[in-house]
């Protein structure tokens, strides 16, 4: 049986959760220095991180969420798949939480790729997103547009999508790449869905005030 947040024994993090008919995956606690394992501690006043339709956004948890038995994994040096395991793990649990298999995205930019480049990318550090300026946590999926850092070359996975779809009519993608049309209208389902939280952006995190400590209680005095 699937236990809320808030009756959590021990931390958790890279798994995924439930709300009602919402799915989302959980990273960890966001901090100012990386992404940590969530607690029940943490419920209400620390930065959640989450993933949904592969946006990641800062959100206050409220301990009601059900913690599900899968998992998420992320891309290694040696593979760029990632996804969910577990007893129920299916395609639409990942396209809950990343938006698109691996093999849908590899199939993206493949048809983009020209001169060796857009490429799948790995980090095992934080990274920029240099459209959105939005933060990357490591190991996360992304895709690398150039050799050239120094211009900007990576682009996070919701930033990908929104510049495909804003590309469709002037690049006439879809006249270009027939097949592909699945998966464009795929895209543009992610991006009207609503979501909920802020952009993840690290420098939020050193910004937001510090949750204030529990009130220690008064004892009356009898006189």
């Amino acid at each position: 049986m699937a236990l809320s947040l808030n009756r959590l024994s021990t931390p958790v993090q890279r798994c995924v959760l439930r709300k009602g008919s919402r799915i989302f995956g959980l990273l960890g606690k966001a901090t100012p220095f990386g992404v940590v394992q969530y607690g029940r501690v943490d419920v209400s006043h620390s930065w959640a991180l989450t993933a949904e339709f592969g946006c990641l956004r800062l959100e206050r948890l409220v301990g009601d969420e059900e913690v599900r038995e899968e998992r998420l994994f992320l891309p290694t040096p040696s593979s760029a798949e990632y996804g969910v395991t577990g007893a129920e793990a299916s395609s639409d649990l990942v396209h809950a939480v990343f938006g698109l298999l691996p093999a849908e995205l590899e199939q993206l930019v493949a048809a983009l790729r020209r001169s060796n480049f857009p490429v799948l990318g790995f980090s095992q550090t934080d990274l920029k997103c240099s459209l959105s300026s939005s933060t990357i946590p490591a190991f996360w999926p992304h895709v690398v547009t150039s050799n050239l850092a120094l211009y900007g070359n990576v682009v996070s996975l919701e930033s990908f999508a929104r510049l495909i779809i804003a590309s469709l009519p002037e690049g006439q993608l879809r006249a270009r790449f027939p097949n592909l049309q699945p998966l464009f209208k795929r895209l543009i389902k992610m991006l009207v869905a609503q979501r909920r939280g802020v952009p993840y952006v690290k420098e939020l995190l050193d910004l937001a005030p510090a949750p204030a400590p529990a009130k220690p209680e008064t004892v009356k005095a009898v006189d």
